[in-house]
Formats: structure tokens, C-alpha cells, sequence
């Protein structure tokens, strides 16, 4: 699906030389996420850990690749720029062709197939070198900065899904960054980028946040403020965590009665207290979770 969405879009475009093509940060942080790709399959391959070797390179293409580089560079692909579209294909066809070599050794026929119909690339994929690491692509300051925006994304995504806003619906969110300077300053330049991550109708980034009417979430060197009441049926979003609520009490009063039984500490394996144990921290948490959103909500 990756390869035919791409395809897709080459009508009337021009590969351009890989050594014309200035990198961005986040096309720094694509190729620093291959690199350790690389590095991972290759380790783990002389350690005879394919399922290892294997599920790096599935982390890879699923995630990294498709679920924010694609994601990322859709804006370029639908630019009025022929140049950025350009550039952004070339890019796009680049990193997919070495995908294919990094995963040949997994799924040989369907990468050999792909690779026949890239036009970035000549001959048969089998006879290719194998991607190796490199260390001119490591990026670890790209690497760290796009971790932030991702982090970001992830919050804000998290807590739409718990409270149940349908993807096509927008809400306005606030972002205050903390102490980074450097940080802050890359999150300003990626604010269009991170506004279609998160499905924003608007997004202030800045220090004087009016929290009012807002859920707050925190990370590491951010705190953002979803105005989530504007997005949802607010009564229904209570009634619907008053029962959840009441059904994870119920379920963690069965666990405290049971692991009040002194029959039950001294009889059952040990694993088995433990799972209990488990359990009771995962519905504590959850009640906890449950009852600050009906908090906010209120």
C-alpha cells in the first residue's frame, strides 16, 4: 500500500539527484531511523535472533516509514511547489527502495516485485548490496527533536481516543513547552505539521495558556491543553465514564477481598498472587485516570 501510494503520485514528476537535496530535520530523522535499523538487523543476525532482525525492520517500515514519514510528507506531496513535490518523491522512492533491501531477506518475492517497479532503481534487487550502517547518518539531535513531536502527537492522540472524539472531529488545542529553548524553537517550526498530526482546529503554542475548559496532558518538556469539551457530547462522555467507573471499582473491590484471604496468600502459587497484585495496580490506575476525566468533565 505504501509503494502504490507513492506510485500514485509520480505523474509529472522529476527524481532529482540525491546529492542536490539539502536534508530537513525530519528527512535527518527518517535516515537516523534506517541507520539503526541497520544496525539492529545486522546484530541481530549474527546473534541468529531473526525473529529480532525481523521485527526491526517491521518497526521500521510500519511505524517510522508509513505511519510518520509518509504521513509527513504529504504536504509536500500536494504542494503548489513542482520543486517540493519533486524533492519529496525523490526522497520518498529513496528511502522505500533501501526498505526493500533491508527486508529482502524476510519477504524476498514481495520486495523483489516492489522493487521492479520503483523507477528509482535498476536491475534485480537480489544482486544489490545490503544496507549496512553508516555512521554520516547518524542524527541524534534530528532523532531527539522529532521524539518530542512525537511524544506530543501521542498524548494528544491518547487522550482523544479515551474520550472517544472521532477522528474527522477537530479540537483546539494550547502547547506550552518547557525550558528547551532549542526545543521549543523546532515545535514552532513543525506547528503545521503537528496541527494535521493531532487533528487540530487550532493550535497555540505559548506561555500564558487559559486552561479553563480544557484536559491537560504533560510529557517530557511540555504540558498540552486539548479543549475536548468542544469536540464531545459532554453529558453522554460522563454518563459513559460514571459507568466505567463503577465497573472498574467493582472489579478491584474482588481483587482487595481476594488478596485480603489468608487462605488465598497462603495457598495459591506465587505467580498467581502476583497477577492479583497486577491487576489491582492496573484498576487502581484506571480508576484514578477515570475520575480525574470526570473531574475535568464536570
Amino acid at each position: 500500500n505504501a509503494t502504490r501510494f507513492l506510485l500514485m503520485n509520480l505523474e509529472g514528476r522529476e527524481l532529482l539527484p540525491m546529492e542536490q537535496i539539502e536534508l530537513r530535520d525530519i528527512d535527518r530523522w527518517i535516515y537516523h531511523r534506517l541507520n539503526l535499523c541497520a544496525r539492529q538487523i545486522a546484530e541481530a543476525m549474527e546473534a541468529y535472533r531473526f525473529n529480532d532482525a525481523t521485527q526491526a525492520g517491521y518497526d521500521f517500515f510500519w511505524n517510522d516509514f508509513c505511519d510518520w514519514y509518509i504521513e509527513a510528507s504529504k504536504a509536500s506531496l500536494y504542494s503548489d511547489s513542482p520543486e517540493e513535490q519533486n524533492r519529496a518523491v525523490t526522497l520518498l522512492l529513496d528511502i522505500l527502495a533501501e526498505a526493500m533491501r533491508l527486508l529482502h531477506p524476510f519477504i524476498s518475492f514481495v520486495t523483489e516485485e516492489i522493487y521492479q517497479k520503483l523507477p528509482n532503481t535498476e536491475g534485480m534487487l537480489i544482486t544489490e548490496a545490503y544496507p549496512l550502517y553508516r555512521p554520516d547518518r547518524e542524527f541524534p539531535t534530528s532523532a531527539s527533536r522529532f521524539a518530542l513531536l512525537q511524544e506530543i502527537v501521542k498524548q494528544v492522540r491518547t487522550l482523544r481516543s479515551e474520550f472517544s472524539v472521532p477522528p474527522e472531529k477537530k479540537v483546539r488545542v494550547a502547547l506550552k513547552m518547557g525550558q528547551d529553548i532549542e526545543g521549543a524553537e523546532y515545535i514552532a517550526r513543525q506547528k503545521e505539521l503537528i496541527t494535521r498530526f493531532i487533528q487540530a482546529s487550532e493550535l497555540q503554542i505559548t506561555d500564558a495558556v487559559t486552561a479553563e475548559g480544557s484536559v491537560p496532558v504533560a510529557g517530557n518538556g511540555f504540558e498540552a491543553f486539548v479543549f475536548i469539551r468542544d469536540a464531545i457530547d459532554v453529558p453522554f462522555e460522563i454518563d459513559k465514564l460514571t459507568k466505567e467507573l463503577a465497573k472498574q471499582e467493582k472489579l478491584l473491590a474482588g481483587v482487595e477481598a481476594k488478596l485480603a484471604n489468608s487462605n488465598f496468600l497462603a495457598n495459591a502459587p506465587q505467580e498467581v498472587v502476583a497477577k492479583e497484585q497486577g491487576k489491582r495496580v492496573e484498576f487502581s490506575e484506571k480508576i484514578e485516570k477515570i475520575t480525574r476525566h470526570l473531574t475535568l468533565l464536570r
